[in-house]
């Protein structure tokens, strides 16, 4: 507010910006939909679970997915794209080369560990194929 005759503090020349973010920390992400709440909220005002927070490790990791997610959503619908339906060539190119070699490096240490009879090797090769056979599931699954 300011008096006859008083200039107006540089605060008033400029308008909000109404596209902002808002930036106010008195709000938690729920942890069953990611919506935001305030702290004084007992339920989620979207999915009407409940907000008691839980400590550990595992809630923490969900709570920062979540974060990280609706970040990502209002993100994509600030730029007014649509996420990508499919992969691009080269980066379905790279997925394939990562999933086949990480497949056949277990391939091989698997039959290095049976010749050696070694259980760690074993453990390893195991590890290798689970990890490209995940990718080479999801790069050719239809999701």
């Amino acid at each position: 507010m300011h008096f006859p005759g008083e200039k107006p503090s540089a605060m008033m020349d400029q308008p909000e910006n109404e596209d902002a973010v808002d930036q106010n920390l008195d709000t938690r992400l729920c942890l069953n939909c990611g919506f935001p709440n305030r702290n004084s909220d007992a339920r989620c005002m979207f999915c009407q679970a409940g907000l008691a927070e839980e400590s550990g490790l595992v809630p923490w990791m969900r709570h920062n997915y979540y974060v990280l997610k609706w970040r990502w959503q209002l993100k994509q619908k600030r730029a007014g794209r649509k996420p990508a339906d499919r992969l691009p060539f080269f980066k379905g190119v790279g997925y394939f080369l990562v999933g086949a070699v990480l497949s056949g490096a277990g391939l091989y240490l698997s039959s290095v560990a049976l010749d050696t009879a070694s259980f760690s090797k074993a453990l390893i090769a195991i590890l290798l194929l689970l990890y490209g056979g995940f990718i080479l599931k999801n790069l050719f699954s239809k999701s």
